[in-house]
């Protein structure tokens, strides 16, 4: 899809020192918080935006991003 290979991205990746898993990570937890400040959004749906097969990987992600549940995370942002 970038037209370039796989070992050119890593290397490119490496030179502005980030990797591929980082980068998703980071992108996961925004579109974690978008969507855990959006009450009307099942925790199953969030976890099924972020590309988790279980919900229960949402909620390892959320005790390592935010140090809580996404329940909690979600009482935290409030109302959106």
């Amino acid at each position: 899809m970038m037209m370039l290979h796989p070992r050119a991205l890593q290397r490119r990746l490496a030179e502005a020192g980030r990797t591929f898993e980082v980068m998703v990570d980071d992108i996961r937890r925004e579109l974690a918080t978008t969507l855990l400040a959006q009450p009307d959004v099942p925790l199953s749906a969030v976890a099924q935006q972020l590309g988790y097969s279980e919900q229960s990987a949402l909620t390892r992600s959320c005790r390592r991003w935010f140090g809580t549940t996404p329940r909690k995370k979600r009482l935290e942002l409030g109302p959106a």
